[in-house]
């Protein structure tokens, strides 16, 4: 009997954690990211000698954005802020990325409902297992995916919650 429980229980986890990776690279496969060097990869930092620092000039005339800092140095050429070249390209990818990921939380989100729910109605323990910690793994990797879009995963959980919780609640209440 507990040999039955323990092996459910281990086949369980490891197909929870194939149709995790199969959701993922499956994602990966059908729906190409946006590549940070499509963005910033044409990127060119200028050429100094070696006696030369980095100014809030040569930064701008290169399109970086200068950062000043106080700095209070005991050798020379003292920097007194830092050159980002690449926080304007980086922008643009952050604004390619939220698409793509509300997109990616859409797919772990719905697939994990649907695994949640047939988590909730099998009859067989590892289907029920299986199904539930894979739904709920699947639904969490999505929120962490698109949390950048707060309002969409809150609206979307509390659907689940109330969906999933309502048809939870029936289904115990029947087996009691």
């Amino acid at each position: 009997m507990v040999n039955k429980l323990f092996l459910t229980i281990i086949v369980s986890v490891i197909l929870t954690a194939i149709i995790i990776s199969l959701v993922n690279v499956g994602t990966a496969l059908f729906l190409p990211a946006p590549e940070w060097n499509d963005y910033c990869g044409r990127i060119i930092e200028p050429k100094l000698s070696p006696n030369q620092e980095i100014t809030q000039e040569i930064c701008e005339s290169n399109n970086g954005t200068w950062t000043a800092q106080e700095i209070k140095c005991i050798t020379t050429p003292c920097p007194q802020g830092y050159c980002d070249f690449y926080t304007n390209c980086q922008k643009e990818y952050e604004a390619a990325m939220k698409p793509y990921n509300q997109i990616r939380y859409y797919i772990f989100a719905g697939i994990g409902f649907i695994l949640l729910l047939i988590g909730l109605f099998a009859l067989e323990s590892m289907i029920q297992l299986t199904g539930l910690a894979t739904g709920g793994i699947l639904v969490v990797q999505g929120i962490v995916m698109n949390f950048q879009n707060k309002t969409i995963v809150f609206i979307s959980l509390i659907a689940i919650l109330i969906i999933f919780g309502v048809i939870a609640w029936r289904i115990i209440r029947k087996k009691s």
